[in-house]
């Protein structure tokens, strides 16, 4: 188990962790927030009580004629009773529930978006085993993987080199792996040949580029054999060349005419 395997798992275990705060923290906090805003409407219903009694009105009329009119005014009538004080109004019920509600959508939100700059990132992150066109060779740009059955995918990441900056084939300079530098670590690429195409060389040689088997200076792969170096496996007629990690095997043969 290496360090690279180590960090990819820790980067694996981190982003699971994310994805279920995404799933949690908006759920959690539109329960809340739902739940607040009833007990805030409840605890104003609760507080209405309608409008205080009206005051008392008149003393009825008796019935039957009306008594003979006092000497002196009548006394003034009594005042009305005060209504009772209103009680203090009530903390709006609910707002901490709304509170914590919005604060959980709020960190939902914030996971989302680092979900997607974390799965941004990794996309430009190379994996052991992915394939790359020769793209990646000409700029600083981002490396974007591409599928290993296409025939335009040339390169295949095939390990980091060694503290020496040596390929799995104990070379540096003269290694028949191609060595580039992305993000600060040196990597090994082999070349991922498809059999039955053709390919030219490219890039002073470093590399190739897949092409019609017509085109001057063509080589054609007429075997590959993943998992095997043993060269006996190709036939005699064509030129064998081995790769130890992955373990692999190519088949060649010209088939272009040179100019």
């Amino acid at each position: 188990m290496n360090v690279s395997y180590l960090a990819t798992a820790v980067d694996s275990a981190a982003l699971v962790g994310r994805i279920a705060g995404l799933l949690v923290f908006p759920a959690a906090g539109l329960t809340l927030l739902i739940l607040g805003l009833r007990k805030r409407s409840s605890s104003r219903k609760q507080a209405w009580t309608g409008y205080p009694p009206a005051p008392p009105g008149y003393p009825p009329v008796p019935q039957g004629y009306p008594p003979p009119y006092p000497a002196a005014y009548p006394p003034p009538m009594p005042m009305p009773p005060m209504p009772p004080m209103a009680p203090p109004p009530r903390k709006p019920g609910g707002t901490g529930m709304i509170v914590s509600g919005a604060v959980l959508l709020v960190l939902g939100v914030l996971t989302f978006a680092s979900i997607v700059v974390t799965v941004a990132a990794r996309h430009d992150r190379p994996a052991i085993g992915d394939c790359y066109t020769n793209d990646i060779l000409n700029g600083n740009g981002p490396w974007k993987s591409s599928s290993c059955s296409n025939a335009e995918a040339v390169l295949q990441y095939a390990a980091n080199a060694d503290t020496a900056g040596n390929c799995p084939d104990g070379k540096r300079n003269d290694s028949s792996y191609l060595s580039a530098e992305h993000r600060g670590v040196r990597m090994c690429f082999a070349p991922n040949l498809l059999q039955g195409q053709c390919y030219v060389s490219e890039h002073d040689g470093k590399t190739v580029r897949h092409a019609t088997c017509s085109t001057a200076g063509t080589i054609r792969i007429a075997k590959r054999v993943d998992g095997t170096t043993d060269t006996s496996k190709c036939p005699q007629h064509t030129r064998a060349v081995t790769y130890p990690e992955p373990k692999r095997l190519f088949c060649a043969e010209r088939t272009g005419t040179s100019t």
